[in-house]
């Protein structure tokens, strides 16, 4: 049977572990793991970081550099020779989906369309009332600040969130590639904290719509077990009512540990892997 881990990171991601990519391969096969997608957030457009209103560090840290990206892709084609004997690895990005930047987000892709085996399409930025794009789980202090008006409705906050994810889904990313839609509920990251409350049925139709479109674009969503390591989230991206809704359709559920470090990989495997579709080599 196939185990796989569909979203992991590498040192290129400036906000987490800077441990060798030899190493994450090395946890996952001692776990067991039979196939490992590379998923480091690539390369944020040149404009948007121009134009970035959030802390700086969020700028800077958020995403590989583009001077980066070479040795990145060669440290991939290192590991994936290195340990062929032993793992399935593919190479791919976490890539941020930006409206406003859709050319350039596209164009990127269709550069490195020849190396890219999958990816996970992700909203991380979104705009607020003032029409500024910040960071949504950089802190719980920015975001605090850049949605102030938001969070004080949150159901609000939740729907542009929601209004986001649908859009990247309908992105066309000009790839012929498998497409996971990167942890669907992460606008809840910080809900202890911020108190934010259970979603409303408005933004339950929200879902429901958003995993309509999915199934009908055949992507994948990443089951993304981030969130339960998280001291102010404590569940599963989405959680596992979202999870089975998500399975009842058809929609197929990749597990995404989504490790910025080498500590993290198959944390909760156990937990998530019944509502995660098994697969046989070869399917």
């Amino acid at each position: 049977m196939i185990k796989k881990d569909g979203h992991t990171h590498t040192q290129f991601s400036h906000h987490g572990s800077t441990e060798q990519l030899d190493m994450y391969i090395e946890r996952a096969i001692d776990l067991g793991f039979t196939e490992y997608v590379v998923t480091e957030h690539a390369p944020l457009p040149q404009q948007f970081l121009e134009e970035f209103v959030g802390p700086d560090d969020a700028r800077d840290n958020s995403a590989m550099a583009i001077d980066e990206l070479t040795f990145y892709k060669s440290e991939v084609e290192r590991v994936k020779e290195k340990f062929k004997d032993k793992i399935n690895i593919k190479s791919g990005f976490e890539v941020d989906y930006l409206k406003v930047y859709e050319t350039d987000i596209r164009s990127f892709l269709q550069r490195e369309s020849n190396w890219i085996d999958e990816i996970v399409l992700s909203v991380h930025f979104l705009p607020n009332n003032e029409g500024n794009v910040a960071p949504i789980d950089y802190e719980p202090d920015t975001l605090s600040a850049y949605f102030s008006d938001e969070c004080r409705n949150p159901q609000i906050l939740f729907k542009r969130y929601y209004d986001a994810v649908i859009q990247s889904v309908n992105f066309d990313t000009g790839l012929k590639v498998p497409v996971r839609i990167g942890h669907i509920t992460l606008i809840r990251k910080y809900q202890k904290l911020l108190h934010l409350p259970k979603f409303d049925e408005s933004i339950k139709q929200q879902i429901t719509e958003l995993l309509a479109i999915i199934k009908k674009k055949n992507y994948q969503l990443d089951f993304n077990a981030a969130g339960f390591s998280k001291p102010y989230n404590g569940e599963s991206y989405p959680t596992f009512d979202i999870a089975e809704q998500t399975k009842k359709i058809g929609i197929e559920l990749v597990y995404g540990s989504d490790a910025h470090e080498v500590n993290a990989l198959g944390l909760y495997y156990d937990e998530m892997k019944e509502l995660i579709v098994d697969k046989k080599i070869g399917d």
